[in-house]
């Protein structure tokens, strides 16, 4: 089961541009008996016109492991230091250049953002609608 997800983005205002983007969903198996919230962070490569954000995937991480908090402080370690998945370089190892994309807003308010990903080999694009949960502290925005 898949449950909320959040994302969050942080850009500087410097020129080149960079920043990151944490996109965290909310993952259910066993019917829901174990849960985590897998973790994907990116990094801001770019500002692509006046829409879009080249961002490139860089890692995957199970966070807050019901599983593992059973086991008291050693799951609590264990969720700590494991290393993250280097799914930014095993997209690029099935297909080079999959780990990049251009996220195209096509409508934003304070509330609302549209996002689709400007996958040009792709003729039906999926289309993202997210709500904004709160403002952050100067350039960060949680949506």
């Amino acid at each position: 089961m898949v449950g909320p997800a959040t994302q969050t983005i942080d850009i500087s205002s410097s020129q080149p541009v960079t920043g990151t983007l944490v996109s965290r969903v909310k993952v259910a198996t066993l019917g829901g008996l174990a849960t985590s919230i897998m973790t994907t962070r990116c990094s801001v490569l770019s500002v692509d016109g006046l829409d879009g954000l080249r961002v490139k995937v860089e890692s995957t991480k199970p966070e807050d492991s019901t599983m593992l908090k059973k086991l008291g402080p050693l799951g609590e370690m264990l969720n700590e230091s494991a290393p993250p998945f280097p799914s930014g370089e095993t997209l690029e190892q099935v297909a080079p250049g999959s780990s990049e994309i251009v996220m195209r807003t096509t409508y934003c308010d304070e509330d609302i953002r549209i996002t689709r990903n400007d996958d040009t080999s792709r003729s039906d694009k999926d289309v993202f609608v997210w709500k904004r949960v709160s403002f952050g502290s100067g350039n960060t925005v949680s949506l």
